[in-house]
């Protein structure tokens, strides 16, 4: 089946409307509404979700009554008017480029210069003005602003340079974007002030100016990119010698996104995603609305919880009645049985009950007594001596532990004694000789070898001769403590004795005791009868409690009804037809995508034959749908390898792409290309100057070096541009001049 081909994106619309039965204004509204809302000022999604769902509320409303009919817009011819760089790079002072030449006839502006005079400077200033850091590496940043100040105005003390470039779109006022950077004593930049300003054209003032910050920076922006798309930014400023990088990323991911951003498609995924967004809401809406069919139901539920309620509150409060009665009931037999009780402490059957614990009481006591006087009793009443005999075993612990250490001390010197006195002496020692000399050296021995001064002789005796458990007993004997027990447990039994004579005497005396079992009796029965009541009083007050939630339950969601049950039929109305907008909208998005993928395939395919020397090598220059990249194929239908091509080839395949994007995204936006013309021959190069630069747009500016001059080239340039500008830099003191006309010496 042949594949319609459409001419406009209005037919498409009109198309996809008729499909959903939708009127193509409403369509066209709701577009307009969102690429305004991207555009426009910086938003939250809610915020423009709720603008998007207001505008929807009028547009449903009005319907097909919409009559303003909204076709293609294509972007009014937007010029540069001057560019002005301060100190700024080579320029030194002041130094300004206007580009605004008043005609259409001629629309392109050469401006030439040798390498390092500053063309570049030119491009990268109008981008970083426009767009600032976006789109840069922080790389690519610092490289631009690595030495931005004059060399020269910075020897004499200057400390600030500027760039400014001023622009109008065609409504009557010019816009301009200024940039001041301060610099520091090593060339560092240390601040940047932006502004932004309006005028209008002729007038003294600005009717707006305003400082760029952080805090507007996105406001800023939208408003650039409503002028002059930043996703387009790589299509009309860009370098001669780096645009066959676009026709190099054709195989990338980043290829499909490019065509979407350059045809401002990113807003149809905002448009989509709030759609969603608003649909669910108004689903959410009707789910509740269509509830309002239950309010009778609602009504009479409340009606019988209510009549329920009041049951339960009568019988919870006979309940409670009751649980009060059983409550005094009890208490009165409770008073009834202590008033006995009390008597009964005053019976001779209480006092024979203390009697009897005293007894036992006092036997126990008894024997603690006989115990200890059988275990303790001498060392309790012989303390003293107790005292005197633990300092004597004390006394005796030292001395055997000091005779052990003079052992210890003397047994090296019985050793040395017993070896010496076995040898021979002559004339041999008597017994009292030897005697003598071993307790002479004794006495020498433990001078020498000791500092312990030993226990006189009267001392030295060992009276006890214990064994290590019976020792330890005597010492640990706590005499005092013993003899105040006993002491303090006599004191014990005799008040004991005391009270059981007193309650002997009382028992004598006392009546008899009262029965109380006939209170207790009723005692229990009133217990168990009360714990009956207040069970059934707990149960019927937590079926009241239930019952009252039941109802402010069904009363909020009976109150939230009754607020949307009016809005049932509207609402529904309303998701019916958003939902058929939500699917048109899809549905057209893609239509418009495919049907701008055609336009850009046949505008490339047209410029590069137009374009190319070789016509008779290429046979077909596409976007592939599917792979979304660039095929190019010879005559035969083979593809041909893109990445293989001449540098030139390559130069004039990417030319013939950005025509090809420019037509589809239907920009009239000025251009500024730097050195597009060094790696072409003079075919190419008349064909590039005859059929790209001089359609492509009102205002070109090709920023030449004189690597591409020749005689043909400065008479072909004659013919097509309305003004030549020359950066005559100087090489003495090292800073560019612009003045009017062109290169003045051409050579062959």
């Amino acid at each position: 089946m042949n594949q319609k081909i459409y001419n406009t994106e209005r037919e498409i619309l009109e198309e996809v409307a008729l499909r959903h039965d939708l009127s193509p204004n409403l369509l066209q509204n709701i577009l307009t509404t969102s690429k305004a809302n991207y555009y426009g000022e910086a938003m939250t999604p809610t915020k423009r979700q709720k603008e998007l769902e207001e505008e929807l509320k009028y547009l449903i409303k009005k319907g097909n009554s919409l009559t303003q009919s909204i076709g293609n817009s294509k972007k009014s011819g937007l010029k540069f008017v001057r560019i002005q760089l301060n100190n700024y790079k080579t320029y030194l002072n002041t130094q300004t480029i206007n580009f605004d030449t008043h005609t259409d006839e001629k629309n392109i502006v050469l401006i030439g210069g040798l390498n390092g005079a500053g063309k570049t400077t030119i491009l990268k200033a109008v981008r970083y003005l426009l767009f600032g850091r976006r789109g840069m590496t922080d790389a690519e940043f610092q490289q631009q602003f690595t030495n931005t100040i004059n060399n020269s105005f910075f020897e004499k003390g200057g400390r600030e340079a500027s760039a400014s470039l001023i622009f109008e779109p065609g409504d009557g006022h010019h816009y301009e974007i200024k940039v001041v950077w301060q610099y520091d004593s090593k060339k560092r930049v240390v601040s940047e002030n932006k502004t932004f300003s309006k005028r209008t054209i002729g007038a003294a003032r600005p009717k707006r100016n305003e400082e760029i910050t952080p805090h507007n920076v996105d406001d800023f922006n939208r408003t650039i990119d409503k002028l002059i798309p930043f996703d387009a930014s790589q299509f009309l400023i860009f370098d001669g010698e780096e645009i066959r990088r676009i026709i190099s990323s054709r195989n990338s991911t980043d290829f499909k996104v490019t065509i979407e951003r350059m045809n401002g498609f990113l807003h149809f995924n905002i448009l989509k995603n709030d759609l969603d967004k608003i649909y669910s809401r108004k689903q959410n809406e009707l789910a509740v609305a269509q509830k309002s069919t239950e309010l009778l139901k609602f009504n009479k539920k409340i009606t019988d919880l209510k009549a329920q309620l009041s049951e339960w509150s009568e019988k919870r409060s006979k309940s409670e009645e009751r649980v009060s009665t059983y409550n005094k009931k009890l208490d009165y037999f409770k008073k009834l049985r202590n008033d006995k009780l009390t008597q009964n402490s005053e019976s001779r059957e209480e006092f024979a009950a203390s009697m009897s614990a005293l007894q036992v009481q006092y036997k126990q006591t008894m024997d603690q007594i006989s115990k200890l006087f059988a275990e303790q009793a001498i060392p309790s009443f012989a303390s003293k001596k107790i005292r005197l005999l633990n300092e004597r075993l004390t006394a005796e612990q030292q001395i055997i532990s000091d005779q052990q250490k003079i052992e210890q001390v003397l047994a090296p010197y019985h050793q040395f004694m017993s070896k010496l006195l076995s040898e021979p002496i002559d004339p041999p020692l008597t017994e009292e000789q030897l005697r003598q000399v071993e307790e002479i050296g004794k006495g020498i021995w433990l001078s020498k070898e000791t500092t312990h001064t030993p226990i006189k002789q009267e001392d030295q005796n060992i009276w006890h001769d214990l064994s290590p458990n019976d020792r330890r007993y005597l010492m640990n004997i706590n005499a005092g403590t013993i003899k105040q027990q006993i002491v303090d447990l006599i004191k014990k039994s005799n008040n004991i004795k005391y009270s059981i004579d007193q309650l002997q005497q009382k028992i004598e005396l006392a009546p008899s005791a009262v029965s109380v079992d006939e209170e207790d009796k009723n005692i229990q029965e009133t217990t168990e009868m009360l714990g009956k009541a207040k069970n059934l009083y707990m149960k019927l007050k937590k079926k009241e409690q239930e019952c009252i939630q039941e109802i402010r339950s069904i009363e909020a969601k009976l109150k939230g009804t009754k607020s949307t049950a009016s809005n049932a039929i509207d609402l529904e109305d309303d998701v019916k037809i958003i939902g058929e907008i939500k699917i048109a909208i899809e549905e057209y998005a893609t239509k418009v995508l495919h049907w701008k993928i055609d336009v850009i395939s046949r505008e490339f395919n047209e410029m590069l034959n137009t374009l190319m020397r070789k016509q008779d090598e290429f046979g077909r220059a596409f976007i592939d749908r599917n792979m979304m990249m660039i095929r190019i194929e010879n005559e035969r239908g083979a593809e041909i390898a893109i990445e293989e091509r001449s540098a030139g080839e390559m130069q004039i395949i990417s030319s013939a792409f950005i025509w090809a994007m420019i037509k589809a995204a239907d920009l009239d936006l000025p251009m500024i290309i730097d050195t597009p013309l060094g790696r072409l021959d003079s075919y190419h190069r008349r064909n590039l100057v005859e059929h790209f630069y001089k359609h492509i747009s009102k205002q070109v500016v090709i920023l030449s070096t004189d690597t591409e001059i020749t005689p043909e080239y400065v008479n072909l340039m004659k013919e097509y541009t309305s003004k030549q500008i020359m950066l005559d830099y100087n090489q003495n003191d090292k800073y560019t001049l612009i003045r009017e006309g062109y290169f003045e010496i051409v050579r062959g």
